[in-house]
């Protein structure tokens, strides 16, 4: 399941993603919580500059 969060941190929606779905992160936020065995790929434009390029936050949906 993903969780998508708009650029302020307000939760706007959730989704369960089924084998074949593409999902394209553009702004705002989102985090993943795994109900299955699950295998995906990340794709990512670098360059990435590591951790302290996130910003992290406990949500609540």
């Amino acid at each position: 399941m993903v969780r998508l969060y708009t650029a302020d941190r307000k939760f706007l929606t959730s989704r369960v993603l089924c084998a074949g779905d593409v999902i394209l992160l553009a702004s705002g936020g989102h985090g993943f919580e795994v109900i299955d065995d699950v295998s995906f790929i990340e794709v990512k434009q670098g360059p990435y500059v590591g951790e302290q390029e996130k910003v992290r936050f406990t949500a609540n949906p």
